[in-house]
């Protein structure tokens, strides 16, 4: 298995063949004549794969080892030579993994980040001459040092040394005379292209948001002057939900005219989508008409461009999501959902048979006992037998069963076809998808806890002096602490003053048997503390569901106590509900039925 996810390319399906070692793991070798023609065209795409490959080679082991310091793979992989390098790392990794893990940082999910991944000489060359450039105060040993901290990453590399030249007084003294460079005053790409396309397209994204907010404050001041143009020739309309004066390119108007502003309009949008606002129409995509003064009120919507022009990008894309949701919810489809988004997918069961072999037997087995047994139990034994022929489920659990078998068939991996979303998650517990995760497992290790502390408290006594807990292994019922605190074993009494009187001093011919002169405790009665550990872990599993809500696909099977089996509500019923009913239903459908 691990060889097959070393081989796998990135993005290739999981049951894909796996790639040969020997095209995967190394680059062909190059003579020194086809070395000697090489052009620069050629040299540059020759690096770009082979950083490509290399990336492709880091994803792979991040994902094999999700916990391994990334730099330290990095730099494994950079000084490894190119025959079966990917082989080499992971055997290295594999010796080291007990130490690694220990000490490295728990990365909060499956992707790297862009900064952690390898990059091309050209772009290391194009961010160090960027970086010297802006930097000139600083010692080039300083920039050195930044660069190689922060993988050669220019917006990280650039907030560090502004942060360094800030404290600097050799950079201060050096840009006396020269303005400091500010953190929104980052190099046109566009005008002085750096010699990486890279970097110039990274250095375009770093401006995307200073770009947007002067575009956002060019288009204010230009609605205040059209604003104030209105007004000056008395041209303004009256918005008919808060009666406010506006230009006609802040008003928009429903389906049969009625006009509104904008503010109105994206608070009503917000208020229902975020709120509790009733204006909503999600059979039409839309919100009603929000005019007050319309009589008889308005019935129409909102039309669809409208609203694309006036909204916000993420409150329309919200929107669609909710009455796309609400939709689907009305439609009384099975549903799978991307936990992320309001993605959905149809979760139909694949067509199915019983098996020749199943049917077969069921009939003879039919017709044998069709005219053994009376008139009436042959009807009902009829009726039996067509709920398992049939193939509509009968019971919650029938149904519930055929959905785990596709479920296993299909994959538990649910990919977002969204294309905002594109994330990967669990269909089984909606988590985020990570490779060899276990679904529910907090969960389940929380109440698992939770029982076995109630389980171990049942049986344990605690001295109220000195807090020390003990449990009785054999010997009598008076317990003596090594603090001097004395007390009974059964009733928890102190009997430091009473010492042995506490227990029952009367005759008796049967050692064992209870007491008939009195009811005090016995001096070598021994609890039962199988049905104490049970009837604990019972109420406390009870607790625990009743406080902490019960994930749907949860199965939580109980706790299992030593020499007891499962203990707790869930096993309480012998061996069929320790199994549970849904598992045997999965097992009889597997025998059968075919999938077609």
């Amino acid at each position: 298995m691990l060889s097959s996810i070393l081989n796998r390319p990135k993005g290739a399906p999981r049951n894909s063949n796996p790639v040969d070692a020997s095209s995967s793991s190394s680059f062909p070798p190059q003579t020194a004549n086809s070395a000697a023609i090489v052009t620069p065209v050629q040299d540059a795409a020759l690096a770009q794969a082979k950083t490509a490959f290399l990336n492709q080679s880091l994803e792979t082991l991040h994902e094999v080892f999700p916990g391994v310091d990334i730099e330290e793979v990095r730099r494994l992989l950079a000084t490894t030579s190119e025959e079966s390098r990917l082989y080499v790392v992971t055997e290295i990794l594999l010796k080291s993994r007990r130490g690694r893990a220990a000490t490295s940082a728990t990365r909060p999910g499956p992707a790297l980040a862009p900064w952690e991944k390898f990059r091309t000489d050209e772009y290391q060359k194009a961010v160090q001459k960027a970086l010297n450039k802006e930097f000139r105060g600083l010692s080039k040993a300083t920039i050195q040092a930044v660069l190689a901290e922060h993988n050669f990453q220019y917006s990280r590399c650039r907030e560090t040394l502004s942060e360094i030249a800030s404290k600097s007084w050799r950079f201060s003294l050096s840009n006396l005379f020269r303005r400091t460079p500010r953190a929104e005053d980052l190099p046109n790409a566009r005008q002085m292209p750096t010699g990486s396309k890279e970097l110039d397209d990274e250095l375009f994204e770093l401006g995307r948001p200073a770009r947007e907010a002067q575009i956002a404050g060019d288009r204010k001041i230009a609605a205040l002057l059209n604003e104030a143009e209105y007004a000056a020739a008395s041209a303004l309309f009256e918005c008919e939900c808060c009666f406010g004066d506006y230009a006609w390119e802040e008003t928009v108007a429903c389906s049969v005219g009625h006009f509104f502003c904008h503010t109105c309009l994206r608070r009503s949008v917000q208020e229902s989508v975020f709120g509790q606002g009733k204006s909503l129409l999600p059979e039409k995509a839309s919100v009603a008409c929000l005019s007050s003064t319309a009589q008889p009120p308005c019935q129409e919507f909102v039309p669809a461009d409208v609203l694309r022009a006036v909204l916000p990008e993420d409150v329309y894309h919200s929107l669609e999501d909710r009455t796309a949701s609400e939709s689907l919810e009305k439609s009384g489809l099975q549903l799978v959902r991307c936990p992320f988004c309001g993605y959905a997918e149809v979760d139909e069961l694949q067509p199915y048979r019983i098996r020749r072999p199943v049917a077969a037997l069921g009939g003879l087995l039919v017709g044998t006992i069709f005219f053994l047994l009376p008139y009436g139990k042959q009807v009902f034994l009829l009726l039996l037998i067509a709920t398992f022929t049939f193939p509509v489920s009968p019971t919650p659990h029938l149904e519930k069963a055929l959905r785990n078998i596709a479920l296993r068939r299909r994959g538990a991996l649910f990919r977002c076809e969204n294309t905002r979303c594109k994330r990967e998650s669990c269909i089984t517990c909606g988590k985020e998808w990570m490779p060899f995760h276990k679904c529910y497992e907090k969960e389940e290790d929380a109440a698992r806890i939770f029982v076995e502390k109630a389980m171990a408290d049942a049986v344990k006594r605690t001295c109220p002096l000195c807090h020390l807990s003990f449990v009785k292994s054999d010997g009598c019922n008076k317990l003596t602490c090594p603090c001097g605190y004395v007390m009974c074993y059964i009733c928890r009494a102190d009997i430091r003053t009473v010492g042995y009187k506490h227990f029952c001093q009367h005759f008796r011919q049967i050692p064992g048997t209870a007491c008939t002169d009195c009811d005090a405790c016995d001096l070598y009665a021994n609890e039962d503390e199988a049905a104490a550990i049970k009837n604990a872990a019972k109420r406390a599993e009870e607790e625990y569901w009743s406080r902490c809500k019960k994930p749907k696909g949860m199965r939580w099977k109980g706790v299992h106590a030593p020499g007891e089996g499962v203990v707790g509500a869930a096993g309480g019923g012998g061996w069929w509900w320790w199994w549970g009913v849904e598992e045997v239903w999965e097992w009889v459908l597997e025998c059968a039925v075919v999938w077609v």
